[in-house]
């Protein structure tokens, strides 16, 4: 497994790019088959099914929620030894560092062959960093609703998906995050960046985001990605020749005011930028005559569950919820 940095045009570092060429696969299995039907799944049991609505204004999610069990944990239980370890380091490059070695754990690792990222996520302005990723509807992460619908609108979601069910404030776990909160040390919370429900699964940190809310603080993410690498198309030399002519008449300009350097920069990185682009993929295994399965086992858990059964039948006719 091969790590490597990288900064935005600001120099600050918000992504860590992993790139693993050991053959293995994921501890977890993403399967889609006809009728845009999905399911998520580890080695031990499914997670998660989902399906499109049919007018595709957003995506149906139906939440197998237990807990895990230690050995199945994508991420070890985060220690005082370990937060104390992170202080007074970069805090994101100390805890990609830190959520990269446990998902790549050869015994049970949910990284798979290939290319991928954990940047920095944020959920308000107050957090934004450049080239960071956005995360909406923070507050509706334990949407008690299942089977669920999250709206895509015109411009998709970048919703949470909880995988367990909402903490408790007296849990031990989210009153020592509370603490860290308060102290301003607390770990960030990790996500997991799925193509086909636009938006994100927490892989790691129930309890921190609980805690996070409870304080009134806005969360810390970082965000897990399968990604592609493209090369960057490079604007035709008498493009790039006009930029940087403009940009000196406007400098030279008697009457317009000048250019920020800030303005500058995006300018001439838009020209003469050459390092490639990572899109954003999640990889499935096809499966053939797969709707029968598929809706047998979102009515099974709808049953099991005690599930309202309106919902289970919208699901799986990809009814369209207007929001």
């Amino acid at each position: 497994m091969i790590w490597k940095d990288s900064t935005n045009d600001s120099g600050l570092w918000y992504r860590l790019r992993i790139e693993v060429n050991e053959d293995i696969s994921s501890k977890y299995q993403l399967e889609s088959g006809i009728n845009c039907r999905f399911k998520l799944s580890d080695k031990n049991r499914p997670i998660l099914w989902g399906t499109f609505g049919l007018e595709y204004q957003g995506v149906w999610v139906l939440n197998n929620k237990v807990d895990w069990e230690l050995r199945d944990m994508p991420v070890i239980p985060i220690t005082s030894s370990i937060v104390e370890a992170s202080k007074n380091t970069d805090y994101y490059k100390f805890w990609s560092r830190f959520f990269a070695k446990q998902l790549g754990n050869e015994n049970s690792s949910v990284l798979s062959s290939g290319l991928w990222t954990i940047t920095i996520g944020f959920s308000s302005s107050k957090n934004k960093v450049d080239n960071a990723l956005a995360i909406y509807d923070v507050d509706n992460a334990f949407d008690r609703d299942n089977p669920r619908w999250i709206d895509w609108g015109l411009t998709g979601a970048g919703s949470i998906v909880a995988l367990k069910d909402e903490p408790s404030q007296d849990n031990g776990r989210v009153k020592w995050f509370r603490k860290l909160v308060r102290e301003g040390v607390c770990p960030p919370v990790l996500v997991w960046y799925l193509n086909c429900i636009d938006g994100y699964i927490i892989l790691d940190g129930h309890a921190r985001l609980k805690a996070f809310q409870l304080e009134s603080v806005t969360a810390n993410f970082l965000v897990l990605e399968s990604v592609i690498e493209k090369d960057n198309i490079l604007r035709e030399p008498r493009a790039q020749k006009n930029i940087l002519l403009n940009i000196e008449k406007r400098q030279k300009h008697p009457i317009k005011s000048k250019m920020r350097v800030k303005d500058i920069n995006k300018l001439l990185i838009s020209a003469f930028d050459t390092r490639p682009y990572c899109y954003s993929i999640t990889r499935a295994k096809a499966r053939s005559n797969y709707e029968e399965k598929w809706t047998a086992e979102v009515r099974e858990l709808g049953i099991k569950l005690n599930l309202n059964s309106i919902n289970i039948e919208d699901m799986i006719k990809r009814i369209d919820r207007y929001l």
